[in-house]
């Protein structure tokens, strides 16, 4: 009977769990609805206030959401969030006219961190098809393995050569699991932010920089991360960078 009653709240359970994940689903969905009845409208801010709550009780978002909210951050002025949407777009997609606007954007404001956006955009591309590479070299690995087997039942003693290709093919499926090339970044994402030399509100000051600047991030400590900036370290407070995916 106990285990009955058990098995009967457990499927209670469920059934609640299910039906209020539905639920939050189709608000989400209404809300997302809302947002982009307000954008048509070209009712900009209020569709803008709508998707960050989406975004905030979700944490993602959808490739038509991000370039929304990137135009109207853009509309508003609001240039470090513009481009921190552009990259997470960036991020999903592989989209280079995304690039093309950044670059366009952090030249029109003279941002510093888009310099190298090709060479990110070749890194990104070499991480989408590195696990399959990996697979590659892993099976090459086994053919010569399967080789040198073979190599040793008939004739005793295997070629160096399939040795060293051995060697070769190992090192390099050992080097794409380990190496992706990608650097954590981030986007100053407040105006007139403070650039320290130490972890630190007493430490030297190194420059005062506005918003949308793109940096790599290093490390942190506390409240305080550690960026490379114009190839030197500094450090700022963590409310005033966006970590980018």
């Amino acid at each position: 009977m106990q285990k009955q009653a058990l098995k009967f709240i457990k499927y209670i359970f469920i059934l609640f769990f299910i039906g209020t994940q539905v639920s939050v689903s189709q608000n989400i969905e209404q809300e997302l609805n809302t947002a982009d009845s307000l954008f048509l409208s070209k009712k900009y801010t209020e569709s803008l206030a709508v998707y960050n709550r989406i975004m905030e009780r979700t944490g993602k978002a959808s490739p038509a959401m991000l370039l929304k909210m990137a135009y109207i951050n853009e509309g508003l002025e609001n240039f470090g969030d513009a481009l921190f949407y552009l990259n997470n777009y960036y991020s999903l997609t592989s989209d280079k006219k995304a690039l093309t606007k950044m670059r366009d954007l952090a030249t029109t404001m003279s941002l510093e961190g888009y310099e190298a956006d090709n060479l990110d955009y070749a890194l990104k591309i070499y991480n989408e098809y590195r696990f399959l590479l990996v697979a590659l070299f892993s099976a090459l690995g086994l053919l010569v393995v399967a080789i040198i087997y073979r190599q040793r039942q008939k004739h005793g003693k295997p070629a160096v050569s399939l040795g060293l290709a051995l060697v070769f093919v190992m090192i390099a499926a050992l080097y794409l699991t380990n190496y992706s090339g990608l650097k954590d970044q981030g986007i100053i994402s407040s105006t007139n932010t403070y650039l320290m030399s130490g972890p630190s509100a007493g430490a030297d000051l190194v420059e005062v920089v506005g918003e949308g600047h793109k940096v790599e991030i290093v490390d942190q400590q506390d409240i305080w991360v550690e960026i490379r900036w114009k190839e030197q370290r500094a450090f700022i407070r963590e409310n005033n960078i966006k970590a980018l995916p």
